[in-house]
Formats: structure tokens, sequence, C-alpha cells
């Protein structure tokens, strides 16, 4: 997410800072970005990973609104080396941490008893 972030941050200096509305969201993004990651480095909890995961979808979600229907009057394309790049981070982010907010989801003992009952049983 930290880099998902950076890459909106970036983009926004180098052109989106023109763009009515969505320039501002490309900020918003990025403090976001900021926000949600260093909850997760820091606190580990279920809340930073639902923020995560928010976040990740939310920002692909925001981005292929604007490639099929436009977003505040701007229209991105679908392809390109910096939209790829910012796709494949927040792809990557939600990879990753799906299997963690599964895992946080079951309790303990649900783990201890699904290995006991997993377990080969040896002769």
């Amino acid at each position: 997410m930290l880099a998902a972030g950076a890459i909106h941050l970036w983009l926004y200096f180098d052109f989106f800072h023109r763009v009515h509305v969505v320039g501002v969201l490309f900020l918003v993004n990025a403090g976001s970005a900021l926000v949600a990651g260093l909850a997760l480095l820091f606190s580990g909890r279920l809340w930073a990973l639902l923020a995560g995961i928010a976040y990740s979808a939310g920002t692909l979600v925001g981005f292929f609104l604007s490639v099929y229907h436009g977003l505040f009057g701007y229209v991105e394309s679908l392809r390109g080396p910096w939209q790829e790049a910012a796709g494949g981070v927040e792809l990557a982010a939600l990879v990753l941490l799906a299997p963690l907010l599964a895992s946080s989801l079951v309790p303990a003992a649900r783990w201890q008893s699904l290995r006991q009952t997993t377990r080969p049983k040896l002769p």
C-alpha cells in the first residue's frame, strides 16, 4: 500500500495536479495509503487489515470507473506503465491481505482443531 501511495503521489506532482478534482483525489489516495500502510506495519489489528483491503479495492474501483465511465470529467486509459504498476501493486496488496484477514477471522481454537484432524495418522 505504501508503494501504491507513493506512485499516486508521484503521479499527482507529475501530471494530475492539473486535473480538476481527480488531482486532489490522488493526494487523498496517497494520504490514505500512508495511514493504512503504517497501521498495518505497526498494529497488525483486524481494523488495519480491513482498512488495507478497503484502500486497495477502493483504488481499483475508482480506477476502473475512470477508465470505463470517466470520473469528474476525466477518462483514464486502461493500459500504460503507471496504470499497470499501480494496479499490480493494488492487486498484490489484496492477494496478501485477503488470506491474513481470513486467518484472523478464524479463532485460534478452530485452527488447533483443524490441525489435529488433518494430521496424518501413523501406524
